[in-house]
């Protein structure tokens, strides 16, 4: 969580995946895992994660910031918004 109470997700980007979406938690690490259709090139990867998080989360695409790691699987993605526990309920929903 940011200091204005927005929500910061680590994430696991899967890329060059059969289908997209949520696809797992890693606990030792903390990150969601997200497996997206697009290939780790040119920004594509990065542009289906925003996607496929705003799609998740029923978030405009504005709303979903990476904001460490553009060029790593493992990243940090600010959600502008403060719900944090529709995010938590969501997440549960996805991975059950």
């Amino acid at each position: 969580m940011t200091l204005d109470g927005q929500a910061i997700l680590h994430v696991k980007v899967h890329p060059a995946a059969k289908e997209e979406g949520i696809i797992g938690y890693n606990e030792w690490s903390g990150e969601l895992k997200i497996a997206v259709k697009a290939i780790a090139e040119g920004g594509k990867a990065n542009k289906a994660l925003i996607h496929v998080i705003s799609k998740s989360f029923n978030l405009p695409k504005e709303a979903v910031e990476i904001t460490t790691g553009l060029k790593l699987k493992s990243k940090k993605v600010k959600l502008s918004t403060t719900d944090i526990q529709q995010i938590k309920d969501i997440i549960e929903r996805k991975l059950a």
